[in-house]
């Protein structure tokens, strides 16, 4: 059974739909949730979860001045704990869960067939998507962040995700993730940062012109990146300076205890790796036309934390989610020493972001590339 052959029709839709009449995207996925949720006729697998996230516990804790919800939110355990890219002495390839879906479950077709919206069975939000490529092509976005320009703009209602294959991707699989816009503590926190709000993070402009800007955002546990653009053709290329600019300082990640070199071979894709580590957030607002991309450079997405042993050991794994401030756990035993000890959720994310002195070359060179 291919991936296309999973696609449900707008006459499977119909009685999942609220509103009849100018039927969208996002009334489709809409009604595409709603029907994998159906406790008689779509998903078990994801009906299990949403039973087992009904006992998800937050504290939001404060560190360094910025907030992070800690969750204890046992349907992401599959991710937190995936060692996709982790290389296995077997050289056994799991089996790809994305080109083998369960009997039930059904998505839309989108983008010339090319692409099938899944509803996503590891809920950080409720009405997560999966957006996964129909053919197993590898978890590399260089070529197809054109797409995800698209995506955002046909999906207006979600926020577009994207986990480098070393920063959080939990499969080999070409996929985008999306969740509904404003629904993670870091989306609003960025909203507040371009009203002028910022306390304690502020923003560092690295460009400028009347349609666009990038911005550094400092003071935020982590490195954080913002593109902002009216020309989907200047955000696009505004990408691929940065794309280029961070694979020259990500040459730096080398002999770090636990993360393998930049550049090594990555199994699960069967390439050495060239694509910076990275996680995205792109966004449209279609009242102003406008796009927001944030880009969180990464060193790795398993923190120092990930490696120690017994009573140590804070399983976490650092993909878009955490960088949008939401810290998921699985274990209540991690749950309690993240939200009891903020200083360890500093500690993850200083592991995890990259360097200051990466951000400064970074910096460098992004100024010295749009003055030309």
């Amino acid at each position: 059974m291919s991936l296309t052959d999973h696609h449900i029709d707008d006459t499977g839709l119909i009685p999942y739909l609220e509103h009849r009449a100018n039927i969208d995207d996002n009334a489709r996925v809409a009604a595409l949730v709603r029907q994998q949720s159906d406790p008689e006729k779509g998903w078990p697998r994801l009906i299990k979860n949403l039973e087992t996230y009904r006992r998800l516990e937050k504290k939001v804790v404060t560190v360094s001045g910025v907030d992070i919800a800690v969750t204890l939110n046992e349907t992401r355990a599959p991710s937190v704990t995936a060692k996709t890219f982790e290389n296995a002495k077997s050289g056994r390839k799991p089996q790809c869960f994305l080109c083998h879906l369960d009997s039930e479950q059904r998505g839309l077709l989108t983008l010339d067939n090319r692409y099938i919206i899944l509803v996503n069975p590891g809920i950080t939000i409720p009405g997560d998507l999966t957006i996964a490529s129909v053919q197993h092509d590898p978890q590399i976005v260089r070529d197809s962040f054109g797409d995800m320009l698209i995506l955002s703009r046909k999906l207006t209602d979600y926020s577009i995700f994207f986990n480098g294959a070393m920063a959080g991707a939990s499969s080999p699989h070409f996929h985008f993730q999306a969740g509904l816009k404003s629904t993670l503590i870091a989306e609003r926190q960025i909203e507040r940062l371009l009203n002028k709000n910022p306390k304690p993070a502020h923003l560092v402009t690295i460009f400028k012109n009347q349609s666009s800007q990038i911005c550094f955002v400092d003071h935020f546990l982590r490195a954080m990146y913002l593109l902002i653009s009216r020309d989907d053709g200047e955000i696009k290329r505004f990408f691929e300076i940065f794309y280029k600019v961070l694979q020259n300082v990500d040459q730096a990640i080398r002999n770090i205890p636990n993360i393998p070199d930049f550049g090594s071979i990555i199994t699960s894709l069967e390439i050495n790796e060239y694509e910076p580590r990275m996680n995205l957030m792109l966004k449209f607002d279609p009242s102003s036309g406008q796009y927001l991309l944030a880009i969180f450079p990464k060193i790795f997405n398993r923190p120092q934390a990930y490696f120690r042993r017994g009573d140590e050991q804070i399983l976490v794994g650092m993909a878009i989610k955490e960088s949008l401030g939401n810290l998921i756990s699985c274990r209540r035993s991690d749950y309690q020493k993240l939200y009891q000890q903020p200083h360890l959720i500093e500690e993850i994310y200083r592991d995890t972001s990259i360097t200051r002195k990466m951000v400064d070359d970074l910096n460098a060179q992004l100024m010295a590339a749009f003055s030309l």
